[in-house]
Order: structure tokens, then C-alpha cells, then sequence
């Protein structure tokens, strides 16, 4: 965990190694890679598959804690709000009522 961590704000990395990072971390749940996901996934400047990888993710993790936190998905970059988005539609779907997620907010 901690090096895939590592790898996700690695710049000399790839978009590649630091994409499969974020999605390898949904295997996580605990505070530090949940606060890693949600750092990278405010990064502007990062490439958006890695913000989507990040945001799906972070959707996983929450869905399986069966806690979605409104607060923090709000302040995400919109392609990583999308990246959560899909998931709890999927998985989740009372959520999106709930938590008033429509797809045209990104």
C-alpha cells in the first residue's frame, strides 16, 4: 500500500504506473490511503485518467465502509467526482437520491 501511495504522486512515473495505482489502492481502506485518493484526486494538473482511477476508487472504498462523505466528494476535480459518480450508481444507487449526485454536475 504504501508504495503504490508513493507511486500515485510520483511525476517521473508514468500515467500508466500512477493510473493502476489508483486503482490498485481500492483494495485499501484505511485513512492514509483514503487521504492519499482524495489529495491527488484535487490535483489539477494531474491526467484526468488517473483523477477518474482515483475517484472510482475512492467510490469503492466508500461504498464498502458503507459511508459516503459529501464533503469530500465535493471538493474533488470534477473527473474524479465523475469516477465516484459511476461507482455508487452502480453499486449503490440510493445513494444518488440521497446525496442529490446528478451526471451533469462535473
Amino acid at each position: 500500500m504504501d508504495a503504490l501511495i508513493k507511486l500515485i504522486f510520483d511525476n517521473g512515473a508514468s500515467i500508466t504506473e500512477r493510473d493502476e495505482a489508483a486503482i490498485s489502492l481500492a483494495e485499501f481502506s484505511d485513512i492514509r490511503t483514503i487521504t492519499a485518493l482524495l489529495s491527488k484526486a484535487k490535483d489539477l494538473k494531474e491526467n484526468e485518467l488517473v483523477l477518474n482511477s482515483c475517484g472510482e476508487s475512492l467510490g469503492i472504498i466508500w461504498v464498502k465502509q458503507n459511508f459516503f462523505d459529501e464533503k469530500a466528494y465535493r471538493a474533488l476535480s470534477g473527473t474524479a467526482r465523475y469516477g465516484v459518480y459511476i461507482v455508487i450508481k452502480s453499486r449503490k444507487p440510493e445513494w444518488m437520491e440521497q446525496y442529490q449526485l446528478e451526471e451533469d454536475k462535473f
